[in-house]
C-alpha cells in the first residue's frame, strides 16, 4: 500500500512538473521577412478587430438610410360625446424631408474614412515588423560579436598559457586572460538575454494568438550583403509629390471634411420641417346611429422649428468643419518638413554606412596583426587587448549606423504614409 501511494505522489509529480514546463515549450519557425508579414497580416489580432470595425462602419450606412416606421395610432369615443364626433383607427407615417439621403452620404464618408484607418494601420503595421525584425537581427549580431570576443579570450588564454613560463609577464598575462575571459562569459549571457527579449517582442507584435509556435529569422546576423543598404529612393521632389497624392492620413484628413461639411448641410436641414401622413377608417360609435355611417379619414401633420431653430447645432457644425479644413492644412504643412527630415537623414546615414564598413575591414586587419605578433612575441599582450577593444567600439559603431539607416528608411516610409515606395525585400 506505501509503494502504491509513493508511485502515485511520484506520478502526480511528474505531471504538475510537465504541465509547469509545457506551457514555456514552442516550435521555433525560421522564416524571412516576407514571410513574417504575410504571417502578420492574415493572422494578428489587433488587423481582425479593425476590420470588425469597418463592418461596424457598413452597417451604418444601412442604419443612416432607414425610413421612419409608421405608428398605430385611434382614438375611440363612447357615449353622448360620440354622438356628432367619429371614432378613428388608421396609420400614421413620419416623413424626413431632405435628410435621409445626406445622412447616408456622411455615413459612407465614414465607412470610406474607417477603410482608409484600417488601410493606414496595415501600413505602419508592416514597418512595425520590418523594424522588430530588424531588431532581433542586430540583437543577433551583438550576440555573435560577443560569442566571439569570447572564442579569442579562450584562445589567448591558451596562448598566455603555453608561453615560456620564466616569461618576465607570464603570470600577470594568464590572471589577465583569465579575468578577461570570465567577464566576456556575463557580457555573452547579457547579449543573449536581450536576443530572446527581442525575439519575444517580435512574436508579441505578431499578436496571433498561438502561443506554440516561435518565429524567428532565418539570417543569423547583420554581417552579410544586405539589399537594404543599398536601397535607392527618388529625389525629395518627387517623395513630397507622392506623399501629398497617396498618403493615407491626407486622405484621413481630406475624409473629415467632406464629412463635416455633410454633417453641416445636415445640421442645416434640420431647420426644414418633416411631415406625417395619415389615414384610416372613421366611424361614428353610439346606439343612434346607422352602423353604416362610416368612411376612410386622411391627415398630414408638420413639425416648425420655431421653439428652436438649430442656431446652436449650426455653429458648432462650422467650428468643426472650420477645424478639420484647418487640420489638413496644418499636416500637409507639417509633413513637408517631417519628408525633408527624413530624406536628410536617410541620405547621411547612407554616407555614414560606406565609411564604416571601409573602417570594419581596417579594424579586422588591425586586430589580425595584433594576434600575430603577439603570438611571435613582436608586441605585448596590452597592445593586443587595446586593439581588440578598438575593435569592438568599430563593431558597434557599424552595427550603429546600418541601424540608423534602416530606421530612417523606415521613419521616411511612415511619413510618406503609403506603401507605394515599400519594398517588401528589404533584407
Amino acid at each position: 500500500m506505501l509503494k502504491f501511494l509513493c508511485m502515485k505522489r511520484l506520478v502526480i509529480i511528474i505531471t504538475l512538473i510537465f504541465l509547469c514546463v509545457n506551457p514555456v515549450c514552442a516550435t521555433v519557425v525560421n522564416v524571412n521577412l516576407d514571410e513574417m508579414i504575410k504571417i502578420g497580416l492574415e493572422r494578428n489580432n489587433d488587423i481582425k478587430i479593425k476590420q470588425l470595425e469597418l463592418q461596424a462602419a457598413e452597417k451604418d450606412i444601412k442604419i443612416a438610410n432607414r425610413l421612419q416606421n409608421p405608428q398605430i395610432q385611434s382614438n375611440v369615443v363612447m357615449g353622448n360625446v360620440a354622438l356628432g364626433n367619429c371614432s378613428q383607427a388608421g396609420v400614421v407615417l413620419p416623413v424626413e424631408v431632405l435628410k435621409r439621403g445626406v445622412r447616408k452620404k456622411s455615413a459612407m464618408e465614414a465607412y470610406s474614412i474607417k477603410e482608409t484607418e484600417l488601410k493606414q494601420f496595415v501600413h505602419n503595421f508592416k514597418l512595425q515588423i520590418m523594424k522588430a525584425y530588424f531588431d532581433v537581427l542586430y540583437a543577433k549580431s551583438v550576440y555573435k560579436i560577443q560569442r566571439d570576443r569570447l572564442n579569442l579570450f579562450s584562445q589567448l588564454v591558451q596562448i598566455t598559457t603555453d608561453r615560456p613560463v620564466n616569461s618576465v609577464s607570464y603570470e600577470i598575462d594568464n590572471l589577465k586572460a583569465d579575468i578577461q575571459y570570465a567577464t566576456q562569459k556575463i557580457e555573452v549571457n547579457r547579449a543573449h538575454s536581450e536576443l530572446l527579449a527581442k525575439q519575444f517582442e517580435l512574436n508579441k507584435l505578431l499578436n496571433i494568438g498561438d502561443d506554440s509556435v516561435m518565429y524567428d529569422t532565418v539570417e543569423a546576423s547583420l554581417f552579410g550583403d544586405w539589399a537594404f543598404l543599398n536601397i535607392k529612393l527618388p529625389e525629395y521632389k518627387e517623395i513630397e509629390k507622392i506623399a501629398l497624392q497617396y498618403s493615407y492620413m491626407i486622405k484621413i484628413t481630406e475624409g473629415n471634411v467632406k464629412k463635416a461639411d455633410l454633417d453641416l448641410t445636415l445640421t442645416k436641414r434640420n431647420r426644414v420641417p418633416d411631415i406625417s401622413l395619415a389615414g384610416g377608417y372613421a366611424w361614428q360609435a353610439h346606439p343612434n346611429t346607422d352602423v353604416n355611417y362610416g368612411g376612410a379619414f386622411v391627415g398630414m401633420g408638420m413639425d416648425f422649428p420655431i421653439l428652436y431653430n438649430f442656431t446652436p447645432d449650426i455653429e458648432k457644425a462650422k467650428l468643426f468643419l472650420m477645424k478639420n479644413k484647418a487640420n489638413k492644412q496644418v499636416y500637409e504643412y507639417q509633413l513637408k518638413y517631417a519628408l525633408k527630415k527624413d530624406y536628410n537623414i536617410f541620405k547621411y546615414s547612407a554616407e555614414n554606412m560606406e565609411y564604416s564598413k571601409q573602417i570594419l575591414e581596417d579594424s579586422k586587419k588591425i586586430v589580425k596583426l595584433s594576434t600575430d605578433n603577439y603570438i611571435t612575441g613582436k608586441n605585448t599582450y596590452s597592445v593586443l587587448v587595446i586593439n581588440e577593444s578598438a575593435h569592438q567600439d568599430v563593431l558597434a559603431i557599424y552595427l550603429a549606423a546600418m541601424s540608423r539607416h534602416f530606421y530612417s528608411y523606415l521613419e521616411l516610409m511612415q511619413d510618406i504614409g503609403h506603401d507605394i515606395l515599400l519594398q517588401n525585400e528589404v533584407l
